[in-house]
């Protein structure tokens, strides 16, 4: 298939059909905005990044209908526990709560990488979860 071929058979998008779509999901996801994850700072260093991440990720990938939210959380904290990303797996996880994970849960889907991933990595998953579920018992911080 030559690229021309291919150039014609891509879908030709509505952003803002997109841009409803992430924001439905990030609204059901329970993590961006007040009190939470902002774009702010990555769209104040790079707004293609932020329209990126945006459009592309949730727009597109996080809207695509064959998997249901709680099931693409899995795969995502599964995938920042394999690299080693605690701070954005701890994010995650929240918003796994938020989508009806429970926390026994998340910690079975961390455990069930550790023969894939190592101890250290699952540790470090584990560490970043019960600090999380930690912060949500105590309420924000002042």
């Amino acid at each position: 298939m030559s690229d021309e071929t291919v150039w014609d058979r891509l879908e030709r998008p509505d952003v803002d059909e997109r841009l409803d779509k992430a924001r439905a999901i990030r609204d059901q996801m329970g993590i961006y905005g007040e009190g939470g994850q902002a774009s702010r700072e990555f769209y104040e260093i790079s707004p293609t990044h932020t329209q990126g991440v945006i459009e592309w990720c949730f727009g597109m990938v996080w809207s695509q209908p064959q998997l249901d939210l709680k099931t693409k959380e899995i795969c995502v904290m599964c995938t920042m526990a394999a690299q080693d990303l605690p701070d954005e797996l701890a994010w995650h996880a929240r918003s796994a709560l938020n989508l009806g994970l429970t926390r026994e849960e998340i910690i079975a889907v961390i455990v069930q990488c550790s023969p894939y991933i190592g101890l250290p990595k699952t540790n470090h998953a584990l560490r970043a979860v019960a600090r999380m579920f930690k912060e949500l018992e105590s309420g924000p911080s002042s």
